[in-house]
């Protein structure tokens, strides 16, 4: 049952993320190619479809109980760890909050090799960096640092 409910609000914020994503100011962007509308909309697509399917097979199996999941806490913790990553990212800056974001979230999902989960967390966020700031001209949160 809060599968079904849960998935149907996925499915409505999905639908508002578009309604949203459709009111964005294009006048100043012209005949450049993708706008900044883009983006917002194939992922709130994706996740109506996503959250359709989810509705859909919530309820199809209806009549199968719920099995408790021993490692929700897991699945909590990460959910904290993300919002205290939305309070941080303006404060401390995009690289050092998603690099202490990413460290942190593949050491609760108990990766096995240190070295591994340090190369990723700075690898990939700086990438994302580069690619965002160079590529796209979009300019990240900076806070104290970068």
């Amino acid at each position: 049952m809060l599968e079904t409910i849960f998935s149907a609000f996925l499915c409505i914020v999905s639908a508002f993320i578009f309604y949203l994503s459709t009111q964005f100011n294009m006048a100043f962007i012209g005949d450049s190619g993708l706008g900044p509308d883009f983006f917002p909309k194939i992922i709130a697509i994706i996740l109506f479809i996503l959250s359709a399917m989810l509705f859909i097979g919530s309820i199809r199996n209806k009549d199968k109980k719920s099995i408790y999941n021993p490692n929700m806490k897991y699945t909590f913790m990460v959910i904290f760890t993300f919002a205290v990553y939305v309070f941080l990212i303006d404060r401390i800056g995009y690289l050092i909050s998603t690099i202490i974001f990413a460290f942190v979230v593949i050491t609760i999902l108990k990766s096995k090799s240190k070295i591994l989960n340090i190369i990723f967390a700075v690898i990939f966020p700086v990438a994302l960096y580069l690619l965002f700031t160079y590529a796209f001209k979009v300019s990240l949160p900076t806070g104290l640092f970068i």
